[in-house]
């Protein structure tokens, strides 16, 4: 079966890491969207093939200059960065979102299981209107004998104190290492 890489990815980013939160709008309705909002609650689901850089870049000064992916080669690790904003806290003046992710293979089949996450863990609610790095992530690796071609990714973020439900929606090719 696949090799998924292990959800909670614990990415080396402190979770307080924010940045002015750029304009994020609606979903479309027909097609996918990398970004999501329902009420307050802001989604941004990216992937990079270099985390580290990804990292680093998110580490910059506002705005940062993010690179991401939305291709990889066989046998080679793609990753998730979820940026969230606009929470809201409860009586304790913290945010708690929980995250769900499915993908699905080109033929439309589930890939891997579903994995169900905190996103953001009962942690101090992000000042103004920023968007922050949640600690959580998963990867994908498409190995040896399994499909190539375009693997779906659907991320839904709850805020479980505003109890609404944010849902992005992406694409990532998988072409042979050799290509």
């Amino acid at each position: 079966m696949s090799t998924l890489t292990s959800l909670a990815i614990l990415l080396s980013v402190s979770t307080s890491t924010q940045h002015a939160a750029p304009e994020i709008s609606e979903p479309v309705k027909e097609g996918l969207s990398e970004s999501a909002r329902n009420g307050n609650l802001r989604v941004l689901q990216l992937w990079s093939t270099d985390s580290a850089r990804f990292l680093r870049e998110w580490a910059q000064p506002t705005p940062p200059n993010l690179t991401i992916d939305s291709k990889v080669r066989r046998n080679k690790p793609i990753e998730q960065f979820i940026i969230i904003g606009g929470c809201q806290a409860n009586v304790a003046g913290n945010c708690d979102l929980s995250g769900v992710t499915t993908m699905t293979d080109p033929a439309g089949e589930v890939y891997g299981e579903t994995l169900t996450f905190k996103a953001w863990d009962n942690l101090p609610k992000p000042s103004g209107n920023v968007l922050s790095l949640s600690p959580m992530g998963t990867g994908l690796r498409v190995e040896d004998g399994e499909k190539l071609g375009t693997y779906r990714i659907r991320l839904s973020i709850t805020d479980n104190v505003a109890k609404i439900t944010a849902t992005t929606e992406v694409e990532i090719l998988v072409v042979e290492a050799q290509e």
